[in-house]
Order: structure tokens, then sequence, then C-alpha cells
């Protein structure tokens, strides 16, 4: 985040509304916190611990909802930042990979180019020779008469001097120009990786600044703006339960077929809980938002790239009302922010950001909510 969206006192300045709701927003099941839940109760028990409990009247009371409020949404565009970012980080390293192998072939295409060249030039000195001994006429030479007392030389001689000049000479002319140009590739294709690098090493650095802005904010984070803060992520979640609660069918609007997979990628995400994020992570050393989910489902057989947007355009929409376990639910635009997993009874599975590990919380079908997914089969 620029520093300009930070006024003069230290408060934070209204941005526009984000692609997604706070992660810290949602209540946590009962026996089971993620560090975000802590967090949240952390804030609330601040807000009592600081007379904010419920509070009452007054000029304070209005700038402190205010003051509350300004902060939700800046969590929640920063939260919503990191995410795009995070993903946007995947896509380059799945173009960096793709690059990768592009030069390889391209090495390779050279390579065997320069071997042709050599093997050329060997021929040409060769068919010269052998221009130069018979004239351009074979047999003109007392050595290749039918009266030469080695035969045998003759005839190895024959193999590999016998040629033709010009064809040679255009042979060679043909790989320079080809060698020119699959050089001038490779030129092009390093500096492509080299952009794709600088990109994702940009998307790293600010995404870092903006976690450092959140926890900056979260740490002044007092008192009655923590209560409000508080109960607007309770209503935020109520919504999104409610939302689910009450979606119907609508006429005409086929359900996509169930996934029989979906069952063995739920427990394969399951057995997540706890991971660390980590950025790109696609391991049980670390997993961000896509590499979960490429993982689950990798366990059941289908194959999903390692970008949430690219999963989002892999999938088949499906309504609320159909949402079934293993269905997946995508934030931000065409699921370019984040992606997570449905459980069932309102829950999902995500790994939501650097700082936390992989959890189970309610759904969130607020801002930034692009919709559901299902896998095919």
């Amino acid at each position: 985040m620029a520093s300009d969206e930070w006024t003069s006192g230290g408060s934070l300045a209204l941005v526009p509304d984000v692609k997604r709701l706070w992660r810290l927003s949602s209540p946590r099941p009962r026996g089971r916190w993620s560090p975000a839940g802590r967090l949240a109760g952390a804030l609330l028990a601040a807000a009592l611990a600081a007379g904010g409990g419920a509070p009452v009247g007054g000029a304070s009371l209005t700038g402190a909802r205010a003051q509350a409020a300004t902060l939700y949404k800046q969590i929640q565009y920063i939260d919503g930042r990191v995410g795009f970012l995070g993903q946007k980080y995947d896509m380059t390293l799945i173009k960096l990979h793709d690059i990768a192998h592009v030069i390889t072939n391209t090495k390779s295409i050279v390579a065997q180019i320069e071997r042709d060249l050599q093997h050329g030039n060997t021929q040409l000195r060769a068919d010269a020779v052998y221009a130069y001994v018979t004239s351009g006429v074979t047999g003109a030479n007392p050595l290749f008469s039918p009266t030469a007392t080695k035969i045998g030389a003759v005839q190895v001689y024959n193999q590999v001097a016998q040629g033709n000049v010009a064809t040679t000479l255009a042979n060679l002319k043909s790989y320079r120009l080809k060698l020119t140009q699959e050089r001038s590739l490779l030129a092009a294709e390093d500096r492509q990786a080299a952009a794709a690098a600088r990109t994702a090493a940009r998307a790293f650095h600010e995404a870092k600044l903006l976690q450092a802005t959140l926890q900056n904010a979260l740490s002044k984070v007092k008192g009655q703006i923590a209560y409000f803060i508080s109960q607007q992520e309770a209503a935020a979640a109520a919504q999104s339960a409610g939302t689910l609660a009450n979606a119907t069918p609508i006429a005409g609007f086929p359900a996509p077929p169930a996934n029989s997979r979906a069952d063995i990628a739920v427990r394969a995400a399951l057995s997540y809980l706890g991971v660390p994020y980590v950025w790109g992570g696609a391991s049980r050393a670390g997993v961000d938002c896509s590499g979960l989910v490429m993982l689950a489902y990798d366990a059941a057989g289908i194959y999903l790239p390692h970008y949430s947007g690219a999963q989002f355009a892999d999938t088949v929409r499906v309504p609320l009302w159909d949402l079934q376990p293993g269905d997946l639910l995508f934030y931000g635009y065409d699921g370019d922010q984040h992606v997570a997993m449905y459980l069932g009874h309102g829950m999902m599975i995500e790994a939501p950001q650097a700082g936390y590990t992989v959890h189970v919380t309610p759904i969130r079908l607020g801002y930034g909510f692009a919709g559901a997914g299902r896998p095919r089969a």
C-alpha cells in the first residue's frame, strides 16, 4: 500500500471496498481456534479491558464507530490485496516454469544446429578436396582409376569425401541463419524470464509491506474501536450463513453432476491442517491457497493448476443451493484473489496468508466472493 494512503495523524484513510472479507472476520468453531480467531478474540478482550464492552452514547461513541468502520474497510483492502499478490506470485511462477522449458528446448535446438554446422564445415572441406583431386570428374585422377592398387582406400575416400560443394554451402548458409534466429529467440526468452522473476519479487515485497501495515494497524486497535470491529466481523459471518441457508434452486438451472472424488479431496485437504502458509508452497512443508486445493485434488486424481484464477476457469460454476463438500469457493475477479474448499455445514478449509496455517473456518460470501466451482471429474 502506498504511503499516501495514511493520514498525517496516523489514522487510516478510506480506500475503495475490497473484493473479499477480512480473514479474521469469521467466528471459529468451538474447540478449534485458528491464530486468526485468537487475534480476533484478543481484540475483543482488549476492548473489554479498556472499558469498551458495549460502548455507550456520546460523541466519542460516534467517533469510535466511524474509526472502526474506516479501519475495517482498510483491513479488508489490505487482506484482499495481499491475496491477489499471492496469486499473482503463483501465476508468475507458472510463467517462469514454462519459460524455463522453452529455454531448455531452444538451447537444445541451438546445440543441434551447431553440430550441423560443424558437420557441414567438415563436409565442405572434404568436398573441396575431392573436387580439387578429381577436377569435378570421378575417376579423373590416377588414384581413382580402375588400375589403382589400393582400391579399398579409394572406396573409403569416395564414401567420406564425395559430395556436392554447392549443396553443402547452401546447407551451411541455412544453418547459420537458423542459428542466428534461435540465438535471438533464446536472448528474448532470457529477458522474459528475468522480467517474470522481477514481477514475482515485486509482488512478494509489496505483500510483505502490506502485511506489516496491517500488523501496525492492528496493534493500535483498542477499546470501543475493537468492540465495533468485532461487531462488524460477527455481522459479516451471520450474513454469509444466512445467504447460504436461504439459497434456493433457480428454475431451469440444472446442477452439475456430483463429483465422486470430492470426498477424497476433502480428506486430503484436512490432512494439511496446521501446515503453514508459504508463498508458492505446494508441499507438507507449506502451502498457499491454490497449492492446498491443487494437492487435495491431485490426491483424488484430478489435475488443477497452481493458481486460483486458472482453477476458477477449470471448474464448473455451482449455485449456492447445490453447494457440496469438495466444491471450491473463489474470491476476487474470476477467482484471482483466493480459493478455499467447502467442507459442508457452512464450513470451509483454506490456507489464508503468510503468518497463518491451514484452518477450518465459516464460509465467507460477502465482499469479493466470485462464486463456487466444481472440478470436472
